[in-house]
């Protein structure tokens, strides 16, 4: 044997030995190391878990079904997470010593290690496992519609690339003024209180709030409103708007927005989205949450149960309560079965004054209009709407004017207020222009209160109201102005809403009678008084029709309308028909719209009409729209939501179409060659969430579309189209002429919030050139809001990927490129100065926002930062940068594991940022200080830890004045919060504050910040480990700047020291195990505006605070989802929460070791046992004394019971007892486990 051999064989032998006894060894001398690691992995797993419970709390607000995977995942999760916890807390036991000391017991640590190690690669699968748990439809699905039982549950959605897009979401109450009795007018003010009174009576499930139209009922539910958000009197508050024709649809839609139901959308059948709205309700009432439901200006009896509003066979309603207005007493009490109701007068007389002058101002003080103003109030009559009107004319107008207007006005003492409000919409009828009476006319036509800007365009372009406008986005423009003048008479309303305006039922009513002598119409209110109230010889000089939702089986017969212009109908009945010959007696129709409703193949119901302009057929089913190529003058087509499958040849006869809107045709497959080059007038394409199946320009002969097609389109400025497949995009496509455009290039998310009106969204091929194409180039230049994902190997600054720059854009999204360095590279002359949104997320290799010095306008419109995933960035701004921000008023970061600081100080001076209002920091472990400036750091003394603790508002560099909510997530680094060099201007506004998973806390608020936090509304604190005390309060003296503490006296006469928490109305301490109590000073505490205290998981409270509390709006303690407890105040409280067994059985989720009294009565006799408690989740753990788990007692209340882990109960010899279970049938004992 060669010597060469004999070494090679001796290694592969010394190999065999040594490296296991290496990995062995390496359990005992990296126990630490392993004991960091497991704490990370453990860290990494509660993050994710807490994300995709917020996602799972959208799905149960939407009342889908989970996929099974996900269930697993979540019990797995679980167990992991508890039994990695409790590997992590034996590290202490594997560091101890043998040998008296002088050594680390090999055996402990060696066990330790291996347990970690295994521990870590469980929590990293579940990790990973849990990044494919994106959206909604990950994790779950859309129930079956009610009723369908043969429905299968639909197969998981594989390897769809999805996106999160982030809302930023407000409280209500900071939505507007709080609303005093003083800010409302003292008669209005008594009618709210009444309302609030009666919705508080538990008796009361229906009140009502009944008055003569334009007394104020709307107005008054916006008072009453924001007064109920303010005092939180109900979990939920939903408005919709009845009107005088229901839509029965958008009421179900007004409704289910407000309940977050969102995929109520997803479903079209009337009868379903009730039956999906009624489970949801009857779920919110299950779970005794509070539901209050306003429907505004019912003027007949709407039945409940067609909205989806649970209600009993009277029509009353059954588990939330209802807020209605009319103008009918009746309506309220016999239709609607209202307990109580409230009549709205007119306005006192003192009152209408009010209100005039606020709108006319000092003019009437002036000697010679005084007279003029008691008349003008006297013929309001105390109406507030009336009011309103006149007085805009008093303020636009002179003397003479003001005296001829009241002229016009005659009011003698037998008139009644109808004829008084015609009146004086009559004087301003009167004084408009006649476009201005068409397009009031064409308001009132479309039969509801708040009409569709978009569709009025359309109706407006087809009646030619703008003829001498070149193109439809100038008449659009008309269409604005037209509505502000409409407005500032007072003839439309203001809305907060989509559309912008609305109209006043009372205008409605003028206009369709005592006005339509200029523009004779129609609005269908019963389907069986057409043909009675309506003469042959006044159809026949009919101009506008509509049939505004109207119940009708079939449409009206022997109509003779010769002078019909505008035929509009609503209807949400599919089997409704259009006959052929519908149309024949108006052949002078220009504007034709129908919804939902069926047309046949031939003849054509539109044959006749050779000069109409507009066409909608909105969701309509279609059997053939070929017969439509003969309308050869229309300008305006829309088949939106409708099944159309197929855009024939003849479609391209419509030579003057200006206008083609094919969004949501998700069936339309083919649109033929040639037919799109063919419509040479087209100047607005819509195709979103349509065609897509574009051909490329080399494929011959076509069998699609392709876009090339566009190019003879010389008109075409905007298009909203998807091209799902970038190499179909031509090299030379013409895109210079757009204006208005919404393009998405490549598998982008539908999900995305979009803003602006040019955008442009696209997710790249890494093989593809598509950047370098030129018609992209000039796109690139053009967008206000820009999408960009996998950019990857392109270009390592995003200002280099445009040569035109980006000098109009407002919006920039970036996502999963790995190659992007930088955003901006200095020097350039390429400036984001309009930018107002800067959100990045999975950007693995940038290093900066910017690799040098800016210029001042760069950022300087910049307003939300958002930042996710980012794994080499360690600061987010150095404070040059951030001086060059000052429109700055959100900055979100999450998920930056090198980030060791916020703000990088690299020159002097201070920075304030007057505007930033929200502040959200998330799993961000290496950062201890929002500000690093290399100096030593500013530190405070605790008296419970040795050595100074760095604050992570150290320093006097930043200020943030306008901060209102300030959220810190699992950021483990962090030592403190505050220390006492606080910049006195910063946090004042501070209303919102949420800290989460930050286990080196031991305290939230220390007392030198305590007076600056004046404004805090809202207190959220949760799973920070080490905290003990929530406000640690030192002692502390009104006369050391403390405005919120105050000397007082007590019944004795002894002074003593209270601190007012005079906003804070919300608080919520969730999962601190070490927490001993809110606040351990010698100070009485008082909150004079709490009235909601979630306290759950924390089983070291013993007490809430050493002194006495003042909570007088407190009136319980919510200790989970469904559980609430009482007992004379705060404090005893806290002390004997789980004492009583009825609060307990209303937990879901319960981990028993957090309640130590419980576990003493566990196998006792257990007080108040209801017949089934609500828990679903049990943990028995840590109860050493345990001979079972679950005693017999206990099995026969746990009926929802379907999770149990049992684990670290040393004594343990039986899960289950059995005893006094043998006659008991085995169908009722735990039959969800």
């Amino acid at each position: 044997m060669s010597i060469d051999s004999a070494v090679s064989i001796a290694w592969d032998v010394l190999k065999w030995v040594v490296v296991p006894i290496k990995r062995q060894f390496g359990y005992v001398i990296s126990s630490k190391s392993y004991a960091n690691g497991l704490q990370e992995e453990v860290q990494k797993l509660a993050n994710e878990s807490q994300r995709v419970h917020i996602l799972a709390e959208g799905a149960r607000n939407n009342l889908r079904g989970f996929y099974s995977d996900f269930t697993q995942w979540q019990v797995s999760t679980e167990k992991a997470l508890e039994e990695a916890r409790d590997v992590s807390g034996k590290f202490e036991g594997a560091s101890k010593s043998c040998c008296r000391g002088t050594l680390p017991d090999p055996v402990c640590r060696y066990q330790f290690s291996r347990k970690a190690k295994e521990k870590m690669e469980a929590l990293r699968k579940l990790t990973q496992k849990c990044s494919e748990f994106r959206e909604l439809n990950d994790i779950s699905f859309s129930l079956p519609a009610p009723g369908n039982v043969t429905a299968r549950t639909p197969d998981r959605r594989e390897g769809k690339e999805v996106m999160q897009s982030t809302t930023a979401t407000a409280s209500a109450s900071s939505a507007s003024t709080a609303i005093k009795d003083d800010g409302v007018f003292e008669s209005r003010a008594q009618v709210i209180r009444d309302i609030m009174d009666a919705l508080a009576d538990n008796n009361n499930s229906a009140v009502g709030v009944y008055g003569a139209g334009g007394v104020g009922k709307s107005t008054l539910l916006v008072d009453a409103v924001i007064r109920l958000r303010e005092e939180k009197s109900f979990d939920w508050v939903a408005k919709a708007n009845v009107s005088e024709n229901p839509d029965i649809k958008t009421i179900q839609g007004e409704i289910a927005h407000a309940l977050g139901l969102s995929d109520i959308t997803n479903e079209d059948i009337v009868s379903v989205r009730a039956n999906f709205l009624c489970d949801r309700l009857k779920a919110e009432e299950k779970k005794n949450k509070k539901v209050l439901i306003i429907l505004d200006n019912l003027w007949k009896g709407l039945d409940l149960k067609s909205v989806g509003i649970p209600c009993g066979h009277d029509n009353k309603v059954i588990g939330c309560k209802l807020l209605l207005t009319s103008r009918y007493r009746d309506v309220l009490r016999t239709k609607m079965g209202c307990d109580k109701d409230f009549r709205l007068g007119e306005l006192e007389e003192e009152e209408a004054r009010r209100l005039f002058e606020s709108y006319v101002g000092d003019k009437v003080r002036d000697e010679e209009f005084k007279s003029l103003v008691e008349e003008a109030l006297h013929k309001c009559a105390g109406l507030p709407f009336l009011i309103v009107l006149m007085a805009k004319v008093f303020r636009r107008a002179g003397l003479s004017e003001c005296k001829n207007a009241l002229r016009q006005m005659k009011l003698s003492k037998n008139e009644g207020i109808g004829e008084v409000t015609n009146g004086m919409l009559q004087l301003s009828y009167n004084n408009l222009k006649d476009s201005e009476k068409s397009l009031l006319a064409l308001c009132v036509a479309y039969g509801t209160s708040k009409p569709s800007f978009e569709n009025l365009v359309r109706y407006a372009v087809g009646w030619g109201l703008f003829q001498e406008d070149d193109n439809i986005e100038e008449a659009r423009e008309s269409l604005r102005s037209g509505i502000r003048a409409l407005q500032d008479s007072s003839l439309l309303l203001e809305d907060e809403n989509a559309y912008g305006f609305k109209i006043h039922d009372l205008v409605s009513e003028f206009v369709a009678s005592v006005a339509s002598r200029d523009h004779p119409l129609l609005v269908l209110k019963e389907k069986d008084k057409l043909l009675v109230e309506w003469s042959k010889d006044k159809l026949k000089s009919c101009r506008a029709i509509c049939f505004p939702y109207v119940d009708m089986k079939e449409l009206p017969k022997g109509l003779d309308c010769p002078e019909m212009r505008i035929f509009l109908l609503f209807t949400n009945n599919e089997t409704l028909k259009v006959p052929d010959s519908y149309f024949n007696s108006m052949r002078k129709l220009m504007v034709l719209h129908l919804s939902r409703v069926r047309l046949g193949r031939s003849p054509s119901p539109f044959q006749s009409l050779e000069g109409l302009h507009t066409l909608c057929l909105d969701g309509c089913l279609l059997d053939d729209v070929a017969m439509i190529g003969e309308l050869k003058r229309l300008h305006i087509l829309s088949f939106v939501n409708s099944n159309i499958q197929r855009l024939p040849k003849e479609i391209g006869q419509l030579v003057q179409l200006k206008l083609l809107d094919l969004d949501n045709c998700s069936r339309l497959e083919i649109i033929e060659p040639g037919v799109l080059e063919s419509l040479m007038n087209l100047e607005e394409l819509y195709m979103k969430n349509s065609f897509d199946r574009w051909n490329a320009v080399e494929q011959i002969p076509p069998t699609n579309a392709r876009l090339i097609e566009l190019n003879k389109l010389k008109n075409l400025y905007t298009l909203h189209v998807s091209i799902v497949d970038p190499s179909v995009l031509p090299k030379d496509l013409n895109v210079e002429k757009l204006t208005k455009y919404q393009i998405r290039i490549g598998d982008v998310p539908w999900r995305r919030i979009r803003n602006g009106s040019s955008i442009l969204e696209l997710t790249l091929d890494p093989i593809s050139n598509i950047l370098q194409k030129g018609c992209i180039q000039t796109l690139l230049g053009k967008p206000d809001d820009l999408f960009l994902d996998r950019l990857n190997g392109i270009e390592q600054t995003i200002c280099l990927l445009s040569q035109e720059g980006f000098s109009k854009l407002k919006h920039l999204q970036v996502k999963n490129s790995s190659s992007v360095h930088y955003v901006l590279q200095s020097p350039s002359h390429m400036e984001f100065k309009m930018l107002e949104s800067l959100l990045l997320d999975n950007l693995i290799n940038l290093e900066k926002i910017c690799n040098n010095h800016i210029s001042s306008n760069s950022f300087s419109a910049l307003k939300i930062v958002q930042v996710e995933n980012w794994d080499k960035m360690e600061v987010l701004f150095p404070l040059s940068l951030l001086r060059e921000l000052p429109q700055l008023e959100e900055i979100r970061v999450g998920k930056c594991h090198l980030m060791r600081e916020i703000v990088e100080v690299d020159d002097y001076g201070k920075v304030e940022l007057r505007n930033l209002r929200v502040l959200e920091l998330r799993d961000l472990p290496n950062i201890k200080k929002f500000v690093t400036d290399g100096t030593a750091p500013s530190s405070s003394t605790s008296n419970d830890q040795v050595g100074p603790q760095i604050a992570f508002f150290n320093g006097q560099q930043v200020a943030f004045p306008s901060l209102e909510t300030l959220h810190i997530w699992s950021m483990d680094s962090i030592e403190t919060i505050w220390d006492n060099q606080v910049v006195a201007e910063s946090f004042h506004r501070l209303k919102s504050l949420n800290v989460y998973r930050c286990n080196k806390l031991v305290n939230i608020v220390p007392s030198y910040i305590l007076g600056w936090l004046k404004s805090l509304e809202s207190l959220e604190v949760g799973s920070c480990d080490s905290l003990e005390v929530v406000f640690k309060l030192q002692p502390l003296s009104p006369l050391d700047g403390h405005p919120i503490a105050q000397v007082i006296c007590d019944d004795g006469g002894e002074e003593g020291l209270v601190v007012v928490f005079n906003q804070l109305q919300y608080m919520e301490l969730d999962g601190l195990t070490g927490l001993r109590c809110f606040s351990s000073s010698k100070c009485t505490l008082m909150f004079p505006l709490l009235e909601d205290v979630i306290v759950n998981g924390c089983p070291s409270m013993k007490f809430f605070s050493e002194r006495p509390i003042k909570a007088p709006k407190l009136e319980r303690v919510q200790v989970s989802t469904e559980a609430w407890f009482w007992e004379e105040n705060l404090n005893i409280t806290i002390q004997n929460m789980f004492k009583e067994m009825a609060t307990v059985a209303g937990v879901k989720l319960m981990r028993l070791f957090e309640f130590p009294e419980l576990i003493e009565k566990w196998h006792g006799e257990l007080i108040s046992l209801k017949p089934s408690w609500q828990l679903e989740s049990l943990v028995v753990d840590r109860c050493p004394s345990f001979t079972n788990a679950i005693p017999s007692r206990l099995m026969l209340v746990l009926n929802k019971m379907n999770t149990l882990q049992v684990h670290d109960c040393e004594s343990l010899e039986e899960v289950f007892n059995l005893e006094g279970l043998e006659g008991v049938q085995s169908t009722r004992v735990l039959p969800s486990l």
